[in-house]
């Protein structure tokens, strides 16, 4: 870091009044240049700046329907709510003119700590090499993750025959905000993206980390990063591969059944989560917002306790909206909606690696495991499959009630399974008396970005 450093990359380069000193504690006095290790340790100490996602695609998603207009006249009544209206649309300017988007810049500015971490810790004094390594490797366990929701959010879906010319994301892998910013290709973001978390699980991370320490980085979270990524990517062994190393570390799931009626766990006590990445608490308050279609909650058994639990009639949240349910499980814990690895999440990813693969009762075993957790005490019945295929499609629906409303889960299945056509969807919606369609592979499952960033980086190609 330079001395006297007052902007970080946020957004694009632009300049933000904050000097370093409010996110690192200075060990050396009358300096600004942290040239210990234990300095970037207390840089990575700032969990809040790294415990940070994406999620306003949530509303794009086939999960999410605003019922009536009522809700939408009452949604409409509040900016607030603009950005999350025109994204439920697939508007080409979610954005209005000037308005920043604060949660691209929030994932900016985390980017640009973990790039003075990884650049600079090497050459630190005072730590042994196996600190600096596992210090590093924490970093670009985080980098890995900001750039994978970034590339998939603003990217199109990785395509082995097209993600050299497809665009991604700026790139910044050094602390500056001197450079041009253009756009770098999927191909390019990815190709970081898996060498940071190769990197990392060799860095001498802990194997597992819980409890409060479930923000920082670990062997499993790195692992179960490499699956995610690999299973965007559509490589499906290599997707299985890293989803069983991190299950070999970390595989414990909690019995909804013995929280039905009994205080449910925040996420120091919760040990399905590997890594938390936190909303931005923008539906913490209002999950009204996230009302779930008929489709996603036709799908669910009535005993199933992610609906009991999770699912709470809309008018709960307020006496406009008088129609279906909604998206609630921050209301059982206070807590923003994790989108980091999960145990449940890497157990969907076998599940569905052994279906491709053509083992669809190994597939069906891993379900039937998952969902005995999550049904009332004597009420879960086993499913079957006829064959692969029908193991693959259950496999699947179980994957969208499991991460139902959260994470962009959704959103980033619809574009890797519209590469597929037995998956291809077409989504068709009516807002306020008007048809809306989103097209498989649509440009608009590309989310723009907002108008003001072109001032700061002319060089910046905005999605069609």
């Amino acid at each position: 870091m330079k001395k006297y450093l007052k902007y970080i990359a946020a957004g694009f380069a632009i300049a933000i009044a904050v000097s370093c000193d409010n996110y690192v504690d200075i060990q050396t006095e009358g300096r600004l240049v942290p040239e210990e290790t234990i300095n970037y340790r207390y840089l990575l100490n700032n969990t809040r700046m790294f415990d940070v996602t994406y999620d306003l695609p949530d509303a794009a998603s086939d999960d999410v329907d605003f019922k009536n207009d009522t809700q939408i006249t009452s949604l409409e009544s509040s900016t607030f709510y603009s950005p999350f209206i025109n994204t439920y649309k697939w508007s080409e300017v979610v954005y209005p003119e000037g308005e920043k988007d604060f949660q691209m810049e929030g994932l900016y500015d985390a980017l640009y700590y973990t790039n003075v971490i990884i650049t600079e810790v090497m050459n630190s004094k005072k730590g042994t090499e196996a600190e600096k390594l596992a210090v590093k490797g924490e970093a670009q366990v985080h980098r890995a993750f900001l750039y994978l929701m970034l590339v998939n959010t603003f990217g199109k879906a990785y395509d082995a025959t097209t993600s050299a010319t497809d665009l991604g994301v700026p790139i910044f892998t050094t602390p500056t905000v001197s450079q041009d910013i253009r756009r770098a290709t999927v191909q390019e973001v990815y190709n970081l993206i898996l060498a940071d978390l190769n990197d990392a699980v060799n860095s001498g991370l802990k194997p597992v980390n819980s409890g409060l320490n479930l923000a920082f980085p670990s062997q499993s979270s790195a692992y179960a990063l490499l699956a995610r990524t690999y299973l965007l990517m559509r490589n499906y062994p290599l997707a299985k591969e890293n989803a069983e190393k991190s299950l070999a570390l970390q595989n414990k799931l909690i019995n909804l059944a013995d929280f039905e009626f009994e205080t449910y766990p925040t996420k120091r006590f919760d040990s399905e989560i590997i890594l938390s990445k936190s909303s931005f608490n923008s539906y913490q308050y209002a999950p009204m917002i996230l009302g779930l279609s008929d489709e996603l909650l036709n799908s669910f058994d009535p005993n199933d306790l992610r609906y009991v639990m999770f699912t709470k009639p809309a008018s709960d949240f307020d006496f406009s909206y008088t129609e279906g349910r909604a998206y609630s499980k921050e209301s059982l814990t206070g807590e923003g909606r994790n989108a980091g690895p999960t145990v449940p999440e890497m157990m969907l990813i076998k599940a569905e690696c052994d279906a491709r693969a053509g083992s669809g009762a190994l597939a069906m075993q891993t379900i039937n495991k998952l969902r005995e957790s999550r049904f009332r005490t004597g009420e879960f019945v086993a499913l079957t499959a006829a064959d692969n295929n029908d193991a693959l499609v259950k496999v699947l629906a179980e994957r969208r009630r499991e991460l139902m409303g959260r994470g962009c889960f959704r959103w980033f299945d619809l574009k890797r399974l519209n590469k597929e056509p037995q998956f291809a969807k077409t989504i068709t919606r009516n807002y306020k008396g008007q048809t809306l369609t989103l097209a498989p592979n649509s440009d608009r499952y590309q989310m723009p970005f907002a108008p003001i960033y072109f001032q700061y980086a002319p060089n910046l190609e905005q999605n069609k």
